[in-house]
């Protein structure tokens, strides 16, 4: 009866302990990443190559994480992400994209939902002659 007790009582706090880690916490890690979709580039429709690298997400605090992207044929953007339960919002940043050998500078932004390992998030991209309302970044966890 009191090992019964010992095995239930630890299986508890097991549980109790895995619940009370923050958010940010349990998503913290490497992730590889991949984005596509499409953009209005010059007031014309047009696929952009698909990106790809790794993703890592920082612990700041119990609901900030700090976002490195490093795209596998390009450079590193930074920004913050706001985690709460299952959903992470990512802060405003910005980046370059070349469509059609032309450079681009744009405001990046996107929020999206936690599976698991998985990350799904719906990315914007707005610059001058440039948007993209509805990228997809899938990110698994490493």
């Amino acid at each position: 009866m009191k090992r019964s007790f010992i095995i239930i009582f630890a299986g508890l706090l097991g549980l109790v302990l895995t619940a009370c880690q923050d958010a940010v916490q349990q998503v913290a890690g490497t992730y590889s990443y991949k984005i596509s979709g499409r953009a209005t580039v010059d007031g014309d429709e047009v696929k952009l190559s698909d990106e790809v690298g790794a993703m890592e997400l920082v612990r700041i605090d119990s609901t900030t994480a700090l976002v490195t992207f490093n795209a596998l044929s390009g450079p590193a953007y930074t920004t913050q992400a706001e985690i709460h339960a299952d959903q992470i919002t990512l802060n405003t940043y910005e980046r370059d994209i070349t469509v059609n050998l032309t450079d681009y500078h744009l405001s990046a932004s996107g929020s999206g939902t936690i599976y698991d390992q998985t990350i799904l998030i719906t990315l914007q991209y707005k610059g001058d002659k440039f948007s993209a309302d509805q990228l997809t970044m899938l990110c698994k966890k490493n």
